[in-house]
């Protein structure tokens, strides 16, 4: 077998693959003789058509199924012989067959070369945060809040506070669809009711009537109220306020603590392990985009398309799970090119840091890993045991070892410019993510 390799361009690649004296007429002959027991034919029983009528009938396909094995186990033969790795499937662009010998061409890329990884004198932004006593007392107050009661008032009702109502709602003096209501819980500024329906609550009272006058969006969901003006007749039935548990012993004791000192401790530890997993995850983030920005590579399209379409499936599956139609969105994969090029890129420029630099997943930092996720279950060494047992599981953790190890040596060779943040704006960034 000869092979010869033409460069078409950076990572474009031509190869011509010559298979001597490979007999194609002989092959499917053979070929023909193996299935002509199978063959039926009207006319003849199985097994009895002649040969010259199997290789009317069979003999394309026949000659195709030989030529077809002849290239597949030469153009592997051929790759490994060029220690050559093809960035996506070849496709033949060229094949006759001459003097006995079947000669084609297939066209293919290659992944891009990277010389070296541009990371000297470029600059990181690292995001820095600590948690506050405010930020504290915060978190006190969302689980206080988590944990509120409705108390029932004689006030006038403000921002904040639940109204149960009736309403008949008109348009024009008439009734519409939809338009009322018994017994409904409004709580005023959380935004379940229209702004301006929620702010003409504030200041009435148990008992109270009132008429509610706005005028609906023009881009409202409903269609038939869109921009018209709409009059409510209110009765209230009840007003009720938030009440807060205190925050005492009695509190801590509900939350699974035996006093306030020891709930602070521990919200304080949780916060500071959340805050340092999303610290992590943005500034890997960081890292990772200084690498895509400062290493431009030129990437081939097989991979690119496969993890658009990855990306678009992805999406498509988690739009579903809202209850949302994707065929009415015509999502299409060309629309994730920019984030499958950059998540190609990166995969390429971070197994280069990995390879040059003999990154391996450390034991220590692994078993840290593991640790972390076993303390949160009830039985830690249970899972401790099925992470380091799984195959799998084992493996998702050392390749997070090894992107840590990469973030690191990134960071190393880069100048740090510390960004200091909030623990509120550091979630919140986290959440959007």
């Amino acid at each position: 077998m000869q092979v010869a390799v033409k460069n078409v361009s950076e990572i474009g690649r031509e190869m011509t693959i010559t298979v001597e004296d490979v007999n194609i007429d002989d092959a499917v002959q053979q070929r023909l003789k193996a299935i002509a027991p199978t063959v039926r034919m009207a006319g003849f029983r199985q097994g009895k058509v002649p040969m010259k009528m199997v290789e009317q009938t069979h003999g394309g396909e026949a000659r195709g199924d030989v030529i077809d094995g002849l290239v597949q186990s030469s153009m592997q033969e051929a790759f490994t012989q060029e220690k050559i790795e093809s960035a996506g499937p070849p496709h033949i662009s060229e094949m006759n067959e001459k003097d006995g010998n079947l000669i084609y061409t297939v066209a293919f890329e290659i992944f891009p070369t990277i010389d070296k990884i541009k990371v000297k004198g470029l600059t990181v932004e690292k995001i820095v945060a600590d948690i506050t006593d405010a930020d504290l007392d915060g978190m006190l107050e969302t689980l206080r809040n988590q944990r509120m009661e409705w108390e029932v008032v004689k006030h006038t009702a403000k921002e904040g506070d639940k109204v149960t109502i009736d309403f008949v709602g008109r348009v024009g003096g008439d009734i519409f669809d939809g338009g009322t209501g018994s017994d409904v819980e409004v709580e005023i500024g959380n935004g379940s009711m229209l702004p301006e329906f929620e702010k003409q609550l504030e200041g009435q009272k148990a008992g109270s009537n009132t008429t509610i006058k706005m005028t609906f969006p023009k881009d409202y969901r409903a269609e038939h109220l869109a921009g018209k003006k709409v009059e409510f007749d209110i009765s209230v039935n009840e007003v009720a306020a938030k009440k807060l548990p205190k925050l005492d012993k009695a509190f801590a004791e509900l939350c699974g603590v035996k006093d306030v000192a020891t709930l602070k401790k521990d919200v304080r530890g949780n916060m500071q392990r959340e805050l340092a997993s999303a610290l992590k995850n943005q500034n890997k983030r960081k890292v990772m985009d200084v690498l895509f920005e400062n290493n431009e590579l030129t990437l081939p399209a097989s991979p690119v398309e496969r993890e658009s379409q990855f990306l678009l499936e992805q999406a498509s599956n988690n739009i579903k799970s809202q209850g949302v139609d994707v065929a009415a969105l015509n999502l299409d994969a060309s629309g994730f090119k920019a984030p499958a090029e950059r998540r190609v890129a990166l995969s390429l420029l971070v197994n280069k840091i990995i390879m040059d630099n003999k990154i391996t997943p450390a034991e220590d930092r692994v078993k840290a890993i593991i640790e972390g996720i076993a303390e949160s279950y009830e039985d830690p060494e249970d899972v401790m045991k099925y992470y380091m047992e799984t195959p799998e599981k084992l493996s998702e953790v050392q390749m997070v070892v090894v992107e840590d190890a990469v973030v690191d040596w990134v960071l190393d060779n880069v100048k740090i410019k510390e960004v200091s943040s909030s623990f509120s704006d550091v979630m919140a960034q986290n959440a959007a993510a």
